[in-house]
């Protein structure tokens, strides 16, 4: 999987706090397509396509120990694009990993969210949820990831296509005890494209004007030159399909 920056960016948003224990899965074949399913009441309210509810600052709404949220709210340090979404226990599902989804807006439509999960721990509550609202995934396969510990575990890297919504599911490479599941409109698609042109552009050198005087441009040409690309080039990212339907 080759994950783009602007979906590391939104993984970089989730804050660290303790995942929610998870609860025994309930049983697919009984749920109704669209009803029932655990994200019925997170999505029912932060509903894709529609207007972003107003909500409240969530410094405002912290358990005692800073570690949870008491109702639906924003970090107001997000940007205008990707905003850090609070969602109290009672809305969210047992298998989301902390109390943040990251959602992707467009004015004020909210055209995408990436729920962080907590990956293989509870992948089978996850699985029968999204195909209790979503349906038979297009797409299903088994990955051989490692633990940190360096075990080999199985991971499932699932797909929907509900058009216009793309809905992926999948263990993150590099730690397989997180995840995530991306439900994106085409437009917020084009959002994470920019973002990640954005940082590709501000990681590539900046062209050197020509030096002025010999003696300048000898001890310029001797100076090591830090590259970020290429350190970035360097950094061995987990692989991640970027068109929807393409694995």
């Amino acid at each position: 999987m080759k994950f783009s920056v602007a979906a590391l960016a939104a993984a970089g948003l989730f804050a660290t706090f303790a995942a929610s224990a998870a609860g025994t899965p309930a049983d697919a074949s009984a749920q109704i397509p669209g009803q029932g399913d655990a994200l019925t009441s997170m999505l029912s309210t932060l509903e894709i396509g529609s207007p972003l509810p107003e909500m409240p600052d969530c410094a405002d709404h912290r358990t005692p120990n800073g570690r949870d949220v008491t109702a639906l709210c924003v970090e107001l340090r997000g940007d205008g694009t990707m905003r850090q979404i609070g969602v109290p226990r009672d809305k969210r599902p047992a298998f989301m990993d902390g109390p943040h989804l990251v959602g992707f807006v467009d004015g004020n439509a909210l055209v995408g969210v990436i729920i962080p999960t907590d990956g293989i721990r509870s992948q089978d509550a996850a699985m029968q949820s999204l195909s209790a609202r979503y349906g038979k995934p297009f797409r299903q396969e088994q990955e051989d990831l490692r633990d940190k510990a360096g075990k080999s575990v199985k991971a499932t890297h699932a797909g929907w296509m509900k058009k216009p919504l793309t809905v992926e599911f999948y263990a993150i490479p590099d730690d397989p005890s997180e995840g995530t599941i991306e439900l994106l409109l085409p437009r917020a698609r084009a959002l994470m494209a920019n973002r990640d042109a954005e940082v590709a552009k501000s990681l590539a050198p900046a062209s050197a004007p020509a030096a002025k005087g010999g003696k300048v441009a000898e001890r310029a040409a001797d100076k090591p030159v830090d590259k970020p690309a290429e350190k970035a080039a360097d950094k061995k990212w987990p692989v991640k399909p970027i068109d929807p339907g393409k694995w």
